[in-house]
């Protein structure tokens, strides 16, 4: 047992345990009944994935999706047409809460859901987002389905939720084999949301979510968000403080690029701050946990129910150095 499990265990019998279990429970439990998905239906059915994928081990720790959801929707609002359109139609302003368990319901549900499980889920987004449409200032026309955009959603996305997973669960880089294999799993899970293509490799992907870099600005809808995450209104766990530390540790594996595009850089002393307080908790966290998703979605396909928590088996070419690339995955 490494230091970093002593202290979970340690950690795991404070009195802090209920309120941290409390905050993972409401972000969990989608209060929108349209959002709920039985993960324990169809059994033996590993879904768009399975227990095997390295996705499903980097979506089980609620720190991942905190954490690089930030990035991402950073990335994502800076970009004129997704930006207007969640700013307009999106309700996080109002109902932050539930905006965040129903985005949470859908990344999980076409990770971890049954085909059968998720298919009501999957058209009521569809739905919702068909509604998503306008103009843009140079008289342009933006939807939610435009192929584009949906590739540049999904793989900052994808690359948020990858460089949380290293940085703070996994205490290492990815390797490249890793790196390709998360972006071929998300184009495994893509038809739950359209008709688009996105890379196959980790340095196509990349090189597309580059391309977006010249359209990309910050404007009224990124810092609308960042007013809500630094604020009272954000979910996260514990306190303002708390959301604040989360939300920092996302900005910090934003491109460095971006960083300075944004004006969002920070000293490298509190980044490495950030990392050290940050850790242990991602170690701890997973023994809050009970009946969650990726939990009840191993025990649909009968394993253990921390089958995804249990030290990870090195892939072919693990033993080669993951060389970050430009992206939103510097350790």
């Amino acid at each position: 047992m490494g230091i970093g499990d002593t202290f979970a265990s340690a950690m795991a019998r404070l009195p802090i345990y209920g309120a941290l279990h409390r905050s993972f429970e409401l972000v969990y439990n989608p209060a929108d009944p349209a959002f709920r998905v039985d993960y324990l239906e169809g059994a033996g059915d590993p879904g768009a994935l399975g227990p095997d994928s390295l996705t499903w081990r980097v979506m089980a720790n609620p720190l991942v999706f905190a954490i690089g959801a930030v990035p991402a929707v950073i990335l994502q609002l800076a970009e004129e047409g997704v930006g207007t359109g969640v700013d307009t139609f999106s309700d996080y302003k109002v109902d932050t809460l539930g905006r965040t368990q129903r985005t949470l319901s859908a990344a999980l549900a076409s990770t971890y859901a049954s085909r059968q499980a998720k298919a009501g889920l999957m058209r009521e987004v569809a739905s919702r987002h068909a509604k998503v449409r306008g103009q843009l200032s140079d008289g342009g026309r933006y939807t939610a389905f435009d192929p584009e955009r949906m590739a540049f959603v999904h793989l900052t996305a994808n690359m948020g939720f990858a460089a949380a997973y290293e940085r703070f669960v996994l205490g290492r880089p990815l390797t490249l084999v890793e790196r390709d294999q998360l972006i071929q799993e998300g184009a495994a899970i893509t038809a739950d949301y359209g008709r688009f293509e996105i890379p196959r490799t980790a340095a196509d992907a990349e090189a597309l979510v580059r391309s977006f870099e010249p359209r990309l600005k910050r404007g009224a809808p990124m810092d609308n968000f960042i007013a809500v995450a630094r604020g009272d209104a954000g979910p996260g766990i514990g306190g303002r403080g708390s959301k604040q530390l989360l939300f920092d540790a996302g900005l910090d594996l934003l491109p460095d690029w971006a960083k300075d595009k944004f004006g969002l850089r920070r000293s490298a002393l509190r980044e490495a701050a950030t990392i050290a307080l940050l850790r242990p908790l991602a170690r701890f966290v997973p023994r809050l946990l009970k009946d969650t998703p990726p939990q009840l979605s191993c025990r649909r396909m009968g394993l253990p129910d921390d089958h995804l928590f249990r030290p990870v088996p090195k892939t072919a070419g693990a033993g080669r150095a993951g060389a970050p690339v430009d992206g939103l995955s510097r350790p």
